[in-house]
C-alpha cells in the first residue's frame, strides 16, 4: 500500500558538533484563498558585525498594512534573542507568554558554547481585533545579556520579533500554505524537501524566511531551490541572502534579523510533486526559524470516520456508520472516490462515494459488512479512503496522503450462557401453597457483576422483561415453572427455567404462650407460667428446643424444652425471671420459642413467623403511709376529751 509518510523531512549537515536545536518541523497548514505577509522589527540599534554596540533596545514597533479586502485567519508571533530567553513580554501592552519555545545551542567557531532562544504565541485574536495599525512588542529585556563579553564579543549579541499574517481573500487563487518552525543554524547548510505536492499553476509562488542574527557585511550564504540560486533584487543578492532586510517594507536596516519574501514560480514546474529547499553558509551565523510557502495547489484531502458501530446480539453482521470528509482542502474529492474496508488487516469489502465532496464538505453514509467466521468475536475494524482494496492507495492526489486510515477495536455481541437452575423446594403450608426462596439466583446465576438476572412467570414475560417477579426472597406459590433471564450489559439475552415443587413437610410448628404471672411485693423477681405447644405440627419438637425471654426487648435469659413434645401436644412450666433495675415498673414481656438469643433458632418449623408470645407486666410496690399526727388527751369534769 503506498502512504507517503514525509510531511516535511529536515537533514542538516553542520560544520560544527555538540549542538542542541529545535529541528524544523510542519507546524501548520492552510488550504483555500489564502496569503501571508511579515510585520516585525529588530531590537539592535545597528548591525552587530559592522559597528560593534553592547546595546539593545527593549521595544521596537512595526506597520501592518493590509488590503481593505483582506481577513486575518491567522497570527503568530515570534521573538528571539541572545541568551535563555526573556518569555514575560508585551504585544501592544497586552501581557504575553510562550505557547512553545524553541531554545537552541551552538558551539560558535571561537570553540565556546552558547546559548540562543526563540518563542512563539498564537495571537490570532489580538490582531483580528485591532486590523492594520502599529504594532510594539515592549518588556523584551536583553539588555544585560547582549552586553556581556559572551555574546557582544563575538558579535552575536540580538534580538527582535516578528508576526506571521495569514490572510484569506476572495479574490485570491486556491493556494496551500505550508508554515514550517522550529530554531536551527547555518553553517554550513539546510536541506528542506516539501513533499506530496501537485503543482498546477507556477503563478505567484513564493517563499519566505524568518531568520536571525544574518550580517549584511558577511556576503557568504545562499538560497537555492531544485538547484537555482534564489535572488531578490535589490534586497537579496544570490551571494547575501541573510542580510538585515524586509522583504514587506523594502527595509535594508532590519539588523540582525530578515524577513524575506522571495518569488519561485519560475523555480517550480507545473506537476512538480516535491520541492529541494537549501540554506547555505561559510561563515556568517544565521539562525532560521520559520519557513512559509504559498504554491497554487489543488487537491482534495480525504479522511473518513467510523460514526458509530451497530451490533446486534448473536449476529456477525455489523453496520458501520460512517463519513467521508474534504477538509483540509483545496479541491473537490471526486465521486466514487474508493473506500476499502479491512478486519484485522485482511481486505473485506469496497465501496465507494456517491457524490463530489466540496471543498470542507463531507458524505455520510453507512455499509452492512459481514464478519468472517474465521475472525475472532474481538478484531481490528480499518477504513481506509482512496484505498482500491488491493493495497493500492494514491488513487486520488490529496493534499496529504497520510491521513487516509480509520480504525477501531470491535467486539462482537455474544448472548451470555445460562446456568441450569435447580428446581425449588417449599414445604405445603396449605392448599398446596408454598413459599419459595429463589433470591440467591440473583447473583449466582451472573457470569460478570454487570449482568441482570429476573424471573418470570410466563415465557413471554421473560422474552419482553415485562411483569418480573420481585419478592423473589418469600415468592408464594402452587407448584409453577418459573423462567429465569440473564442479560448482559448490551441487553443480549439467555433464558432459562426451573420448577418450584411443594411437598409435604414434616416439620414440627413451635408456639409458645404465657400464662399466669406471679409478683411480690416491692420485688422485682417474677414468676411466669408458660406452655410450649406444637399444636399445628407434623413432627416432633424435640426436646431442647431454645426459648428466649425479653424485656422491653432486652434479653433476661434463656432456658430449653425439657421433654420431646408429640405433634398435638404441650409442655408447661414456670421459670422465675429477675427484671433489671435499670427497667421501669411498666414493660412488655416476651418469650420467643426457637430463639438462643440471639435471634437464631435450632429447629426447621412449618412456620417460623408464630414464635412470639407477649404481655404487659407492672411490678408491685408497696403504698407509702404518712406518719399521723399525735393524740393528747385531757379531763373536761368527769369527761375524757380528745383533742
Amino acid at each position: 500500500m503506498k502512504r507517503n509518510l514525509l510531511f516535511f523531512i529536515l537533514f542538516l549537515a553542520a560544520a560544527f558538533s555538540a549542538n542542541a536545536q529545535s529541528d524544523m518541523q510542519l507546524y501548520q497548514q492552510f488550504n483555500g484563498r489564502y496569503d501571508f505577509t511579515f510585520c516585525g522589527n529588530t531590537l539592535n540599534p545597528s548591525e552587530n558585525n559592522i559597528t560593534p554596540t553592547c546595546t539593545i533596545f527593549t521595544q521596537s514597533s512595526a506597520i501592518l498594512a493590509l488590503e481593505q479586502d483582506d481577513t486575518i485567519t491567522a497570527a503568530y508571533l515570534y521573538w528571539a534573542g541572545s541568551g535563555t530567553g526573556d518569555f514575560e513580554i508585551k504585544l501592544n501592552g497586552a501581557n504575553v507568554t510562550p505557547d512553545r519555545t524553541f531554545p537552541l545551542t551552538a558551539n560558535n567557531i571561537d570553540g565556546l558554547s552558547r546559548q540562543y532562544f526563540s518563542a512563539f504565541k498564537d495571537v490570532t485574536a489580538q490582531v483580528q481585533a485591532t486590523g492594520n495599525g502599529v504594532y510594539t512588542v515592549s518588556d523584551l529585556d536583553l539588555t544585560t545579556v547582549v552586553a556581556s563579553e559572551t555574546y557582544c564579543g563575538n558579535k552575536t549579541n540580538f534580538g527582535g520579533w516578528a508576526i506571521i499574517i495569514v490572510y484569506e481573500n476572495a479574490g485570491l487563487p486556491l493556494n496551500q500554505l505550508n508554515l514550517y518552525d522550529g530554531m536551527q543554524y547555518v553553517p554550513a547548510a539546510i536541506n528542506i524537501t516539501l513533499p506530496s505536492l501537485n503543482v498546477i499553476d507556477n503563478a505567484g509562488a513564493k517563499i519566505g524566511f524568518l531568520a536571525w542574527e544574518g550580517d549584511a557585511a558577511l556576503a557568504t550564504e545562499s538560497l537555492t531551490i531544485n538547484g537555482n540560486v534564489l535572488s531578490s533584487l535589490p534586497l537579496n543578492p544570490s551571494f547575501n541572502a541573510f542580510n538585515s532586510t524586509n522583504s514587506v517594507t523594502g527595509s535594508s536596516q532590519l539588523y540582525n534579523m530578515d524577513l524575506d519574501i522571495y518569488d519561485i514560480q519560475d523555480n517550480i514546474q507545473i506537476g512538480d510533486e516535491t520541492a529541494e529547499i537549501q540554506l547555505t553558509s561559510t561563515q556568517d551565523f544565521v539562525m532560521v526559524n520559520a519557513v512559509l510557502t504559498k504554491l497554487n495547489s489543488q487537491l482534495p484531502d480525504a479522511t473518513i470516520a467510523a460514526n458509530d458501530v451497530v451490533l446486534t446480539c448473536d449476529s456477525r453482521v455489523i453496520e458501520v456508520k460512517y463519513t467521508v470528509y474534504n477538509v483540509n482542502s483545496t479541491d473537490v474529492l471526486p465521486a466514487e472516490t474508493p473506500v476499502s474496508i479491512y478486519i484485522d488487516g485482511d481486505f473485506i469489502e469496497l465501496f465507494k462515494t456517491s457524490t463530489a465532496i466540496p471543498i470542507g464538505g463531507s458524505e455520510s453514509g453507512s455499509i452492512f459488512i459481514t464478519i468472517p467466521d474465521d475472525v475472532p468475536n474481538q478484531f481490528e475494524l480499518m477504513l481506509i479512503v482512496d484505498d482500491a482494496g488491493d493495497g493500492t492507495g494514491g488513487i486520488v492526489t490529496e493534499t496529504n496522503e497520510t491521513n487516509n486510515i480509520f480504525m477501531q477495536m470491535v467486539t462482537l455481541w455474544i448472548s451470555p450462557v445460562l446456568q441450569q437452575p435447580a428446581d425449588i423446594t417449599g414445604c405445603d403450608i396449605g392448599n398446596g401453597m408454598a413459599y419459595f426462596d429463589f433470591s440467591g439466583y440473583e447473583t449466582s446465576l451472573k457470569n460478570s457483576p454487570t449482568d441482570t438476572v429476573r424471573f418470570y412467570t410466563s415465557l413471554i414475560d421473560a422474552e419482553n422483561d415485562a411483569s418480573f417477579i420481585t419478592e423473589t426472597d418469600a415468592f408464594l406459590s402452587q407448584p409453577k415453572e418459573i423462567f429465569v433471564r440473564l442479560e448482559d450489559e448490551n441487553g443480549c439475552y439467555d433464558i432459562a427455567t426451573f420448577m418450584l415443587v411443594v411437598e409435604t413437610c414434616n416439620f414440627p410448628d413451635a408456639t409458645v404462650s404465657i400464662g399466669n404471672v406471679t409478683r411480690t411485693c416491692n420485688s422485682r423477681n417474677i414468676s411466669v407460667q408458660y406452655r410450649v405447644a406444637n399444636t399445628l405440627g407434623n413432627a416432633v419438637l424435640p426436646a431442647g428446643t431454645p426459648v428466649a425471654i425479653f424485656a422491653d426487648g432486652i434479653l433476661i435469659t434463656t432456658f430449653v424444652t425439657q421433654t420431646n413434645i408429640p405433634i398435638g401436644g404441650n409442655e408447661t412450666g414456670t421459670i422465675n425471671v429477675q427484671i433489671p433495675d435499670s427497667l421501669p415498673l411498666n414493660f412488655q414481656l416476651v418469650f420467643d420459642v426457637d430463639n438462643q438469643g440471639n435471634g437464631m433458632g435450632t429447629v426447621d418449623e412449618i412456620n417460623e413467623e408464630n414464635n412470639l408470645f407477649e404481655v404487659s407486666v407492672t411490678l408491685i410496690i408497696s403504698p407509702v403511709l404518712q406518719d399521723p399526727a399525735d393524740l393528747f388527751h385531757r379531763l373536761d369534769g368527769a369527761q375524757l376529751v380528745v383533742d
